[in-house]
């Protein structure tokens, strides 16, 4: 019953991510395009979520900011992956003064108190998507150097990698046929967890307007310009919040099943 569940969410995350991606695809309406005799229209036939402030569709708008607030999630995602998996490898390969650094700098990093810390350098450097981007990604990638170190300093002192090394196996080899299998289902449950964060990262500074910048629809900024028609067009300001908040626990809900899934595989192993 479990496993049926976990499929059923892992399909509908899907559909989720190709509607994200292919949004701007399927606007019925340019999203840009302004009528002011349709300013705060209600939803009917024609505009099924309605109209904002300039007369513009809203769910085009939706469908369009789709990209920049879940693609810009992934990316950040990505590289913060990849850069905090590399320091982690790199901190339990070289126990010497540089791995020791590295360990420092990953420690000084999560000492942060993240939420201000991404707010103080997304408005220090510009109020862009680049400058909230590099705020994200300089914090969030200490959280995978750390569970890397973590597992792989473990990990290298069991016997069989020992071995490995006493045979002449290389450090690519040893990670990639050892290592690897070790890390990679606690990378990317985090990595999960962590999306359904970034999305919300985002769109906070977006409200903040610390990221996105109209008129480029983005979920966050969408509240923002309509934040102050939530007693005369609720609907401006409830389906950008559905939508952040249907993405945020999707991805959050196939992380805790994934996670779930791979400790009773881990139970049925011992």
């Amino acid at each position: 019953m479990f496993k049926k569940g976990f499929y059923c969410v892992l399909i509908i995350c899907f559909i989720w991510c190709l509607i994200l991606c292919c949004g701007s695809f399927l606007a019925p309406f340019d999203p840009f395009k302004t009528d002011p005799s349709l300013s705060l229209a209600t939803p009917d036939n024609t505009h099924l979520l309605g109209c904002d402030r300039l007369g513009r569709d809203l769910l085009s708008r939706l469908l369009t900011g789709a990209a920049p607030s879940f693609l810009t999630a992934v990316i950040i995602l990505i590289i913060s992956l990849f850069a905090g998996t590399l320091v982690g490898l790199l901190g339990a390969f070289n126990r010497n003064r540089f791995g020791q650094f590295m360990k420092f700098i990953t420690d000084l990093l999560l000492s942060f108190p993240r939420s201000i810390a991404v707010i103080f350098i997304a408005g220090t450097l510009s109020s862009g998507i680049l400058g909230s981007s590099f705020a994200l990604c300089l914090f969030l990638w200490p959280h995978f150097a750390r569970i890397t170190y973590a597992i792989a300093n473990d990990a290298l002192q069991n016997d069989y990698i020992k071995q490995a090394k006493i045979s002449g196996e290389n450090t690519f080899r040893i990670v990639r046929y050892y290592l690897f299998y070790e890390i990679k289902d606690q990378l990317l449950i985090t990595a999960l967890l962590d999306l359904s964060a970034v999305i919300l990262a985002l769109s906070t500074l977006s409200f903040l307007g610390l990221s996105s910048q109209p008129p480029l629809p983005e979920w966050g900024s969408m509240l923002y310009e309509n934040r102050n028609y939530l007693d005369s067009a609720p609907h401006l300001l409830i389906y950008p919040t559905l939508c952040i908040f249907i993405s945020a626990f999707l991805f959050n809900l196939l992380g805790q099943m994934y996670a779930s899934r791979h400790a009773q595989g881990m139970l049925k192993a011992e």
